[in-house]
């Protein structure tokens, strides 16, 4: 039976997300059970940091209409929101980097698709899931963008390319049976060469204490060249994330290049526990956003270990300004910066 061509095979990748933009996508907050008492100033944080992204590339929003008018004037108190375009569509939750479209470059960079892969909330953990699973296929319609519809489970934020055909993840996530329970660590690894255009998976282990995620590789590592790794440390051998880091190092440091060579491995710390009614929240200053010209970092009211991560992270990314922003109240929700957005690559014309 014939079987319609996959990305891989019509020559598509998925770039680093240091490569050009043409936009990054974020999802308003539109359920009034969010973030409880605090919601009110979360969304004038959110705000803040579409015309702070603004500054940079051109930023997209999925917002209901009748949200619109608040989201305006929200934007307009903090500044020129002139580059920020408003999207017609409800989601249920703010995290579009784990449900929204994952887009690929052909080898060319002349042209752009969307893989649209189903998601079930981090393994059924939250009800309301629906309106985020069809929201790629919305912004496809919208964008007008070739999309290649997936049944296997999986987060953007479970994902990280290095843009020269390799991607890390942990086995916690995409090993999960509460994602793709019967799929085997082959047949996942098969499925995303297809999907990406990849040709090899590097796996860690496991996550953070406290990430509603199970583990996302987000919180965990992050390339930031394609043949360096940014890695989230813990010095506290009694910290409950100690061992889990640890082993994550160790695996890092066994990785090898498209080349062949071992990556430069560069360590970043955690901040001091952060903890919410006595349970710790996954905090992680791995959390940044890239932009063109930019890198935007959560930072958690810790002026010394906010300090030192600002440093550390503008050492990988050079010619690009850091820009710390307080995810104190937004990390109550589980996740940060990175989280919440979704990078759209550029297209040569």
């Amino acid at each position: 039976m014939d079987t319609d061509p996959t990305p891989k095979q019509l020559g598509f990748r998925l770039p680093a997300e240091w490569e050009q933009q043409a936009a990054v996508w974020f999802a308003w907050p539109t359920r009034e059970d969010l973030w409880a008492e605090v919601l009110p100033l979360v969304r004038v944080q959110l705000a803040e940091l579409y015309v702070l992204a603004a500054r940079f590339q051109p930023v997209r929003v999925l917002c209901p209409r009748l949200l619109q008018v608040e989201l305006k004037a929200l934007m307009e108190q903090a500044g020129d929101a002139s580059a920020v375009s408003l999207y017609d569509y409800e989601t249920d939750d703010v995290w579009c980097r784990d449900y929204g479209p994952l887009f690929l470059l052909n080898d060319e960079g002349t042209k752009l698709c969307m893989t649209d892969w189903a998601y079930n909330a981090w393994g059924n953990k939250f009800p309301l899931q629906q309106k985020d699973n069809k929201a790629t296929a919305w912004i496809g319609e919208q964008l007008g963008i070739q999309r290649f519809a997936f049944d296997m489970i999986l987060e953007g934020g479970a994902i990280e390319s290095n843009g020269a055909g390799q991607i890390m993840t942990t086995e916690v996530v995409l090993l999960n049976s509460n994602r793709n329970p019967g799929i085997s660590k082959v047949e996942i690894e098969a499925q995303l060469s297809d999907g990406f255009g990849i040709d090899q998976v590097l796996w860690l282990n496991a996550g953070l204490v406290g990430d509603d995620t199970d583990g996302h590789i987000d919180n965990l590592a992050r390339f930031f060249n394609s043949d360096s790794i940014l890695i989230t440390v813990v010095a506290d051998s009694e910290d409950d994330n100690h061992a889990v880091l640890a082993e994550n190092m160790c695996r890092a440091q066994a990785f090898r290049t498209p080349l062949g060579q071992p990556y430069t491995i560069v360590s970043l710390p955690l901040p001091e526990p952060i903890y919410l009614n006595g349970e710790r929240l996954a905090a992680s200053y791995m959390n940044y956003l890239v932009l063109n010209n930019a890198v935007l970092v959560p930072t958690y009211g810790q002026v010394q270990n906010d300090t030192k991560a600002l440093a550390t992270i503008a050492e990988c990314y050079p010619g690009r300004e850091v820009i710390g922003f307080d995810c104190r109240s937004i990390v109550r929700e589980g996740g940060a910066i990175h989280c919440m957005s979704q990078h759209q690559p550029s297209v040569d014309r």
